[in-house]
């Protein structure tokens, strides 16, 4: 009977260079430069801003669809919301 091997766990090269990185101190401020991680930054800032203001206008959009659709209600159905309040001396 053939014996069963015990495989080793692979070790990636990615995994020995971000040692050496931790040990040697580097960080990302180190390795891109100044300029570069400002830029970095800045364009976070951006698109925080950008999805930002895409949620507002969304959240505009949802408001005004919604006033459009109270404005275009029909007589009946005004009606009937009056009614479910519990409003009406009729209901």
């Amino acid at each position: 009977m053939a014996k069963k091997q015990k495989r080793q766990p692979q070790h990636t090269h990615a995994g020995k260079a971000e040692a050496t990185d931790t040990k040697s101190g580097l960080n990302v401020k180190d390795i891109l430069g100044e300029d570069a991680l400002s830029k970095l930054k800045q364009l976070e800032k951006d698109m925080k801003a950008e999805s930002e203001r895409k949620a507002q206008e969304a959240a505009e959009q949802k408001r005004r669809e919604q006033e459009e659709r109270e404005r275009n209600k029909s007589f009946g159905e005004l009606l009937e919301e009056y009614g479910k309040k519990g409003g009406g001396k009729f209901s």
